[in-house]
């Protein structure tokens, strides 16, 4: 009976994947959130924060730091849609409130 023959031992394993920073996807996410949510509490106060929220997710966006375009999108969308419907009921009451008080009897 023969040995087998000899084979060289296998090579080392390769180094770990260094993997790099995860996304910072938290702005965008709250935009997201404070937009819906302008249409139902503090409208022009918090559709604001909304669209500043989004901007700023949309820059990290740009430069790498965020992969959530599609979420700080939607809080700008909501916030400014939010803001303008906030505004016009604001001036309607304002419009209706100051009839009502000129007209006299």
């Amino acid at each position: 009976m023969s040995q087998p023959p000899d084979y060289p031992p296998p090579p080392p394993a390769p180094p770990a994947q260094a993997y790099g920073r995860p996304p910072e996807n938290g702005l965008g996410l709250a935009a997201m959130i404070v937009g819906i949510a302008s249409f139902f509490v503090l409208a022009p106060l918090s559709s604001t924060g909304a669209i500043i929220l989004g901007v700023i997710g949309l820059r990290k966006v740009r430069t790498g730091q965020a992969t959530n375009r599609g979420q700080a999108l939607t809080g700008v969308i909501c916030g400014a849609v939010s803001l303008v419907l906030g505004l016009v009921v604001i001036i309607y009451v304002v419009a209706v409130l100051s009839h009502g008080v000129n007209t006299s009897p």
